[in-house]
This record gives C-alpha cells, structure tokens and sequence, in this order.
C-alpha cells in the first residue's frame, strides 16, 4: 500500500516526449507466386512530428506585462534629512539615456510641497499660488526634464496608456491589486472625483511606503478643503485608495526608474 506522498506522486501527470527521427525494418513477403515467394526488408524512416510555432513574445501585442517591485520605504524623516535633504548631491543621470531619476522626481516634489501652494483649479505655475491635480504633474515632471506630459489628467492617463506602462486597477479588490503592484514614481489616476467629462477626472504621484507609521505616501493637489503633512493644499497626503473610483497606475515614460 502506498503512503500518502507515494500515491501524490504516482498521481502525478506524465508527458511523452516527442520522438526523434527513427528508421524501423518492416518485413514483406514478394515474388510472383506462391512456388517463388521470398522475404525482403525495407528500412522506413518515421520524422518527429512538427514542434508548433511560438511567438515571439511572452505576451500579445496590445498587453502589458505586470511591473511587481518590491516596495520600497519611504518616510519623512528621511525627506527632511539625508537622502532628500535640499542640499543633498543627486546622482547623475543615465549617462546613456539622459533620463532624469526617480531618486530627483521625489526629491522635487517634496521641495514643491513645502511652498505653501493651495489647491487652484485650472492652475498649472507655482506662480500663481496653486496648481490643480494634473497641473502639479505636469510642472513637476517638466521642471526634472521629462518630456511630453499632457495637461490633464485623462491625457495623462491616455499617455501612459499609449506607452504601454499603465495598469488597470478598477473594479473589484481595485485598492488590494494596487497596492500589490504599486511602486514609487508610478502615477495613480481616479474618477469620479468630480463631473469632468472623462473616465479619468484625478492623478497623483505615489511618493512610497514608511514601514513604521503603515501609510502609503502620495504628491499631488487635493481640492481645496484637504491639507497635507505640511498644510498645504499641494502636498504630501497619505494615500487613500478609495476616495473616487480607482481606475490604473503606472509608470511615467521617460524617468529612470
């Protein structure tokens, strides 16, 4: 009788190999004749048979592969100490690409959440006091050197799309699939938030994860009514997945990740 991991094992389904090219003999009778039968051999060669063709590709043209990082800490003791410390040196960028870090984009956005901006709709320069959600991606994102972000947010999300680094999140568990691929610098688009026309009305930029306080960090403009870690409108705000309809988050095209 077999033990319990002997039988699994026996269970377990077996594939047959695919057969190389053999030769076999197959004996016939020939002649013309009972009086002058005889025996004679003859050699038959038997091909593999055809290995299907595979794409390319592990995934279809129009999907897009799942980013899982691991998560990386974040918190603000460390923004107003070393690493993102406002005199701090940053790293050089990609000398190959050029491309500006994700170590300068969260750097610039802390320094942009310190100016004491409000929440202003339609707002796009710092100079006017306030910027609006999409406004305050755009400026900071341009302001590090990434090129080509649209104005609004429902751009921005079709920006990504197009580049073929968003992932859609909506639906059901939409909070638990983002929070499982989530990752610092990925833009994270809502709807809902107000009557804006489109699918996306809502971005922000997720800043990390601090291990010791369990909240997510985001940047980006609230509306008038919200205040972040520095009392502003335009700020550091802990993420709140569910205020407005989750849709996708992804990666900005252009940052060196």
């Amino acid at each position: 009788m077999l033990s319990q991991g002997e039988e699994k094992v026996s269970q377990k389904r077996t594939f047959r190999p695919i057969a190389p090219v053999r030769s076999i003999q197959i004996k016939q009778n020939v002649g013309g004749g009972m009086a002058q039968m005889k025996s004679q051999t003859v050699k038959i060669t038997i091909p593999p048979p055809p290995i299907p063709k595979t794409s390319s590709s592990l995934f279809p043209d129009d999907s897009v592969p799942e980013i899982d990082l691991p998560p990386e800490s974040f918190s603000l003791i460390d923004l107003e100490n070393s690493e993102f410390n406002e005199t701090t040196e940053l790293p050089a960028a990609d000398e190959e690409s050029n491309r500006p870090s994700l170590t300068e984009l969260r750097k610039e956005a802390h320094k942009l959440a310190k100016e004491g901006l409000t929440y202003s709709f339609g707002a796009d320069d710092p100079k006017t006091g306030g910027l609006d959600c999409s406004g305050a991606m755009q400026y900071l994102l341009e302001k590090i050197g990434v090129e080509g972000v649209p104005r609004t947010s429902y751009d921005q999300y079709d920006w990504l799309k197009k580049k073929k680094t968003l992932d859609d999140v909506y639906g059901k568990n939409a909070s638990k699939k983002l929070l499982n691929k989530l990752s610092p610098g990925d833009l994270i688009f809502w709807g809902g938030t107000w009557k804006s026309g489109h699918r996306v009305s809502h971005v922000m930029l997720y800043m990390g994860y601090d291990p010791e306080e369990d909240k997510h960090w985001v940047f980006g403009a609230r509306g008038k009514t919200s205040k972040g870690e520095f009392g502003n409108g335009v700020d550091l705000f802990e993420l709140e997945p569910n205020r407005g309809t989750l849709i996708a988050h992804g990666k900005i095209p252009g940052l060196n990740y």
